[in-house]
């Protein structure tokens, strides 16, 4: 029987295109075998090719952005939104009558830290 035991994670990089360095990584763990691909690019290009990075990122890949071949930051999708409910709240608050009465003077002089 062959067994083998690895954890942690392991890139194999290539070059294609704009100078966009695209990492394969194998991340093995007890559990399981991801594979994803990440894009590293430099600052100029990020900048330069904003838009078309955003489209990879909506599309599921993720984004390195490096200066000096450094990783500094990681551009990844955003969870989607619900949709908007108006009114959701309503008749779950109440306020008091008095809500909109002026304050006395001991509470306004809390409010103004006095």
């Amino acid at each position: 029987m062959f067994a083998f035991r690895y954890s942690g994670s392991f890139a194999l990089s290539f070059h294609h295109g704009l100078d966009i360095e695209e990492s394969l990584v194998i991340l093995l763990t007890r559990n399981e075998l991801r594979l994803f691909i990440v894009s590293v690019v430099n600052v100029h290009q990020a900048k330069t090719h904003l838009s078309r990075l955003l489209e990879q990122v909506e599309a599921g890949e993720e984004i390195v952005i490096a200066r000096r071949g450094e990783p500094v930051a990681r551009l990844v999708g955003c969870k989607p939104r619900g949709k908007r409910q108006p009114d959701i709240l309503k008749g779950k608050i109440v306020l008091p009558k008095d809500f909109f009465e002026p304050l006395s003077e001991d509470e306004l002089g809390t409010w103004e830290g006095k």
